[in-house]
């Protein structure tokens, strides 16, 4: 009988509107369970729980029947416990069943993750579908673990490591993402690079500062793959920064033209405003831009400088103009709470997004994920922060409450992040935007008013000592993660840059029927 392994994004009690929700695919397991199989026989299921709808009990009945060997788990630093929580359900009802979980929180915290959260068995850091793919066989084979670099495990009560995982260089060397073993969505994100080059503190950059592209007609055929099979209604562009390489962008943008896929979807991306031109933004309007999410993050040229982003104002309000220029809609991504941020320079930042207008602004709370440098300095009580939380669930960028802010009461933050939404629309008339935005979002929206409220009536409003621990953790180890995080970046960048990561490369490797 072959080994029956499931992957699963777990329900989340912690999902924000922006998370996607029910809207797309977890793309992690999309990439795991393709190179999966291919690379080992064994039978593959996905469990994919906010896309699907499904609470912990209906998420515990569709594992039941399908009574796997092997669970792996894939989430984020809010959705951690979330998934640990599965996890224990699982081990309860299916005694046996190996448990494993990878994704950005584990590869932050390896070791500390298994030792906070005894449900998992074992733990994959970095990139997982190699990892995980030599791991399923050893299971099964019962053979040692210790040779499978990106692995952490229990052996005699002892959390163990083994060595990083290299990046993978070349990626057209991989399978499409198996999304036929994923409902069906009405949005699919397409990853066509890994990396980014950039030191912003805030971001943990978790495919690394080696910039490894997929080749143009690898990310067309995925894309003409995904139309044909599902007809959605849009394509993000899942890259860090989808304009890092220009030319190879215009290429894809042009090939979508050519190829006719701008007359059957509308798509979005993110990128920098270092990497724009107007023959860009003029092919992203004939592409069928639905918007371009700029990464602005704050409207004070000193922070600018200081969290690295290589911008100025002059360059973000001219990324505006062009985007304008080629009927371009825009979000504009800013955060509230940069390292030393005063309430001056928040002002700044609001006045910035009231001159942009972008159709979609977003003011997001820094949030200290583990592998930042933001999660560093919290950790250590630098830059102007107090690390609050005592909880993995509240690390939700859209809300705040984890940091307290030497520079700012408690409740401004909050106040700050209402008030920027209103003054954006109101100063450009845009009366009917207020309420359908506030619609759109009203949970996050509640959960910043009563954010605010527990800082000004309640015991978070009270100073007290920083936590020893968060959520289990050692604040040590949260700062020694950063550093370790970073070393490793350098190291890897230095391999791609020796061995030659490619940009162009091959046709997809292999294309599901």
């Amino acid at each position: 009988m072959s080994q029956r392994v499931l992957l699963s994004n777990p329900p989340s009690t912690t999902a924000s509107p922006y998370s996607g929700g029910r809207v797309s695919g977890c793309t992690g397991l999309a990439h795991v369970a393709g190179y999966l199989r291919r690379a080992a026989d064994c039978e593959i299921a996905v469990v994919d729980s906010p896309l699907e709808g499904l609470d912990f009990e209906r998420t515990l009945e569709r594992i039941e029947d399908f009574r796997p060997d092997v669970i792996g788990f894939s989430a984020y630093t809010e959705q951690i416990k979330d998934a640990a929580r599965v996890a224990k359900l699982v081990r309860d009802r299916l005694p046996g069943v190996v448990t494993v979980i990878g994704g950005v929180h584990v590869t932050a915290l390896p070791r500390e993750t298994l030792v906070e959260f005894p449900e998992f068995d074992l733990a994959v850091y970095g990139e997982g579908e190699v990892t995980f793919a030599e791991l399923c066989p050893a299971l099964d084979a019962g053979t040692d673990l210790g040779g499978i670099d990106g692995l952490v495990y229990r052996e005699a009560g002892q959390v163990r490591s083994t060595n990083p995982r290299a990046r993978l260089l070349d990626l057209d060397a991989l399978p499409l993402p198996a999304w036929d073993l994923l409902p069906r969505a009405s949005h699919y994100f397409v990853q066509t690079i890994r990396g980014c080059p950039l030191a912003c503190k805030f971001c943990m950059n978790p495919n690394g500062k080696a910039v490894r592209a997929r080749s143009v007609e690898n990310v067309l055929a995925e894309l003409e793959w995904i139309i044909a099979a599902w007809e959605p209604a849009a394509i993000h562009f899942g890259d860090e920064i989808f304009t890092i390489d220009l030319d190879r962008a215009k290429a894809i943008l042009q090939a979508m033209v050519d190829r006719g896929v701008h007359d059957r979807i509308e798509w979005t991306c993110q990128t920098h405003v270092r990497f724009v031109d107007e023959e860009l933004f003029a092919l992203m309007g004939r592409s069928n831009a639905a918007f371009v999410a700029l990464g602005v993050e704050t409207g004070d040229e000193a922070i600018l400088k200081r969290v690295g982003k290589g911008t100025t104002v002059d360059m973000i309000l001219n990324a505006r103009r062009l985007a304008r220029k080629h009927g371009v809609p825009i979000q504009s991504l800013m955060i509230f709470g940069h390292p030393h941020e005063t309430a001056r320079s928040i002002w700044n930042t609001i006045k910035l997004a009231a001159r942009l207008d972008a159709e979609e602004p977003v003011f997001g709370v820094m949030t200290p994920y583990p592998g930042t440098e933001v999660a560093a300095l919290a950790a250590r009580g630098e830059a102007g922060y107090r690390l609050l939380s005592v909880d993995w669930d509240d690390y939700k960028k859209h809300v705040g409450g984890v940091l307290q802010f030497a520079n700012l009461p408690a409740w401004s933050i909050g106040a700050l992040q209402l008030a920027a939404y209103v003054c954006v629309f109101v100063w450009n008339l845009r009366f009917a935007d207020v309420a359908r935005l506030a619609w759109k979002y009203r949970a996050d929206g509640l959960a910043v008013l009563a954010q605010m409220a527990r800082s000004v009536f309640g015991r978070r409003g009270r100073q007290r000592p920083a936590p020893a621990r968060v959520s289990g953790v050692r604040r040590e180890a949260i700062a020694e993660a950063s550093a370790a995080w970073r070393d490793w970046q350098v190291s890897e960048l230095g391999r791609a840059r020796k061995n030659g990561a490619r940009l162009t490369a091959r046709p997809p490797a292999d294309r599901p029927a």
